[in-house]
């Protein structure tokens, strides 16, 4: 008998889908719009990730004068820590507020510190395959050094939405903060999109000689577009630290937070926020729905179906990067002014001439 999702498995569902819209959003703006090949997005949800596991835990035990030593006693005092942030709903959220926003600034420095080989004239290609080494080498030490979350062993987070009743409760809670950085970041970068400034990203992307020509600073539009960008992806990966409620140094790798956002935004469609969304959906959705049921296709394949999602989205890439190369919804050609206008105007320059 197959089994019928539950609503654990939406509730899971619609919190991956929202975290990760502000993951694909953020680097459609990056490299949809903007041609910057990041192959460090993961580093970026790590700093505000690994933020999440650092900060809050020992921020709260200086608040409740708790002298003992935090990463050898973490678990005992992350709970007497939750037993006080269940008494208090307004200090549970002012510590998410707080929380998020220095995660936004600690993965944006991250973003600019990144983007700084930009100054030294490197082009782009290099820059993501200098990204990709700069994240490995970040994730290691994160992973290796026990200081920061204990190394391989991970800390458990605090949790600001423990004031709300036990079970379904909390995972809204969850789902109604991240939507609300969902609203901001989708208000952002739509907002972008639609303005002049998102037909100069565009520009650079397509012909970046071009824009410096006309007097574009190309560079300094790259480090202000890569540290916005990675500021809006901390803030997802500090949601999903919290969401967890555990932190490990391989919470964040470079396949689940760079390669699976990148197949998402090529999905849907570069430079197109309306593709990222469907892309961003469709993708997450099925691979829920394959990781729910491979119990039940077991029987049916000839190898492990702990394999299946990365092979079969994997294909469903290929074939549409062959036979739909601009994905699902592409980006639409930019008219400033109408057609209508553009005519009238044709006949007055003709009247002229």
């Amino acid at each position: 008998m197959i089994s019928v999702p539950g609503v654990e498995f939406f509730t899971v569902l619609v919190t991956y889908i929202i975290i990760f819209l502000i993951i694909t959003l953020s680097y459609n703006l990056a490299y949809g719009y903007t041609g910057i090949p990041d192959f460090g997005r993961a580093m970026a949800a790590g700093a505000g990730g690994f933020l999440c596991g650092y900060l809050p835990g020992r921020l709260m035990a200086r608040v409740l004068g708790i002298q003992e030593d935090y990463l050898e006693n973490v678990i005992l005092i992350v709970d007497r820590i939750n037993r006080e942030l269940e008494k208090n709903p307004a200090l549970s959220i002012g510590l998410l507020v707080l929380t998020l926003l220095l995660a936004a600034l600690a993965a944006g420095a991250l973003g600019l510190l990144a983007s700084l080989p930009i100054f030294r004239g490197i082009r782009l290609f290099y820059l993501g395959v200098t990204l990709l080494s700069i994240q490995i080498s970040f994730n290691t030490i994160v992973y290796h050094w026990e200081p920061i979350i204990r190394g391989e062993h991970g800390v458990p987070v605090p949790d600001p939405f423990g004031w709300l009743p036990p079970g379904p409760m909390r995972s809204i809670g969850v789902i109604a903060t991240s939507a609300i950085v969902l609203v901001i970041v989708g208000y952002y970068c739509i907002s972008v999109g639609r303005s002049p400034l998102g037909r100069l990203l565009k520009a650079v992307r397509d012909d970046e000689r071009s824009a410096e020509a006309l007097g574009r600073d190309v560079r300094k539009l790259y480090v202000k577009v890569m540290v916005i960008s990675y500021a809006f992806s901390g803030v997802a990966g500090a949601l999903f630290a919290f969401y967890q409620g555990y932190v490990i140094g391989l919470h964040f790798e470079r396949v689940t937070w760079t390669f699976w956002p990148i197949a998402m935004v090529i999905l849907g469609g570069l430079a197109s926020n309306k593709g990222t969304v469907i892309g961003t959906i469709v993708f997450i959705t099925l691979k829920r729905l394959i990781l729910f049921y491979k119990a039940d296709l077991e029987a049916f394949l000839p190898f492990s179906p702990v394999w299946l999602d990365g092979v079969l989205l994997g294909i469903i890439l290929i074939l549409l990067l062959i036979y739909n190369p601009r994905g699902l919804l592409p980006e639409k050609p930019e008219i400033t002014i109408s057609r209508e206008d553009i005519e009238r105007i044709r006949e007055d320059v003709s009247k002229v001439l």
